[in-house]
């Protein structure tokens, strides 16, 4: 009897570009990723968007122009599954198992929402990312029609073990599990018990055991293990996914400050920009101001000469007027002279 392995299936929504940036940065390793196996990460494969800019440039390109404020950009979809399966399962098969889930996210969503899928075999469990936008059949930006409620979530999860999980003898996780608030102690608890995330060992009764009814207690010993086991790849999930959020969440902390201090390069080159223009308008205005300082100047001398020759011309009017009346004086002088009043009433004839 082998034990049970099961198709892990998670979502995230991504509510802003810090986040999809920072998100996509770890899966494209632009960040440091301490559980990555640097001389494995030329193994990833890569299907539409190569790197985290082409990924938020791919997105934005899908968004509808009218959205929401706190419309979900984008879902971020993990795809992997228990740790024994890819130990004991050929490449082969674990390759088909990927390319269903993206044939499913496809049909799921529409090709052309899935804007890139990256498969990452340098991490100690293989597993697939992808960035799908939520967009409806009818246009609408919408992640409640795909994620929308618990029994949303639950007949995806049934959906996706069904069509992709089962035909690769993968059973679907446990259904309603409490497992999502694992904590780092009760993971670290968990492990003790079982460090090498091994699974169960079938029972192997002997006819002993058969006889004396200890073959019916391992049976049920195993389910119970089973169960454990069950819960314990859960949580080696909710950590793996807990550490990955939280650096994706640095990520886009990181991103969003990078994004902030270019904004405040930016505004410093403009306010730099804005006061050598203002120097240079003061610099201009003083020059027109000394420049028509100087017009004025040039018109105060010109109207000065010009009033300097008009008081001299006015000067010599003045002069011929006094030399006319005086030679005028003069004459009527002499004709007194020459034709003395009554001389002249005496010679006139009668």
């Amino acid at each position: 009897m082998n034990a049970p392995a099961y198709c892990i299936l998670r979502a995230e929504k991504l509510t802003s570009f810090g986040s999809i940036i920072g998100s996509a940065k770890h899966t494209f390793r632009e960040i440091p990723t301490p559980n990555a196996d640097a001389s494995r990460t030329h193994l990833n494969k890569t299907f539409g968007a190569q790197d985290a800019a082409a990924v938020r440039a791919a997105i934005e390109a899908r968004l509808p122009m009218k959205r929401r404020k706190d419309a979900v950009l984008a879902i971020e979809y993990l795809v992997t599954a228990s740790p024994e399966w890819f130990r004991t399962t050929p490449t082969k098969q674990q390759n088909a198992y990927f390319s269903a889930a993206v044939r499913w996210l496809e049909a799921r969503h529409g090709k052309a929402n899935v804007v890139c899928v990256n498969m990452q075999l340098d991490e100690t469990s293989p597993h697939l990312v992808a960035y799908v936008v939520p967009l409806t059949k009818d246009g609408r930006l919408s992640a409640k029609d795909f994620l929308g409620g618990r029994k949303v979530l639950s007949e995806m999860q049934t959906d996706f073990a069904e069509k992709i999980g089962k035909p690769v003898g993968l059973q679907r996780g446990v259904e309603g599990s409490k497992a999502t608030h694992t904590t780092a102690k009760q993971y670290a608890a968990a492990l003790q018990k079982n460090p090498t995330l091994a699974a169960p060992a079938p029972p192997a009764p002997t006819i002993a055991d058969r006889v004396t009814g200890r073959a019916k207690q391992m049976t049920e010993e195993y389910t119970a293990e089973q169960a454990e086991y069950a819960a314990l790849v859960e949580r080696t999930l909710n950590v793996v996914m807990v550490g990955r959020h939280a650096r994706v969440q640095q990520a886009a902390a990181l991103e969003q400050l990078r994004q902030e201090v270019a904004e405040a390069k930016q505004h410093e080159v403009e306010a730099a920009r804005l006061r050598e223009e203002n120097r240079l308008l003061k610099r201009e205005l003083q020059e027109q101001r000394t420049y028509f300082q100087r017009q004025i100047d040039d018109l105060k001398a010109a109207l000065a000469k010009a009033v300097d020759q008009v008081k001299h011309l006015l000067a010599k009017v003045g002069l011929i007027t006094r030399q006319r009346d005086d030679a005028e004086a003069e004459a009527d002088e002499l004709r007194a002279v020459v034709y003395p009043p009554e001389k002249s009433q005496i010679a006139r004839p009668g």
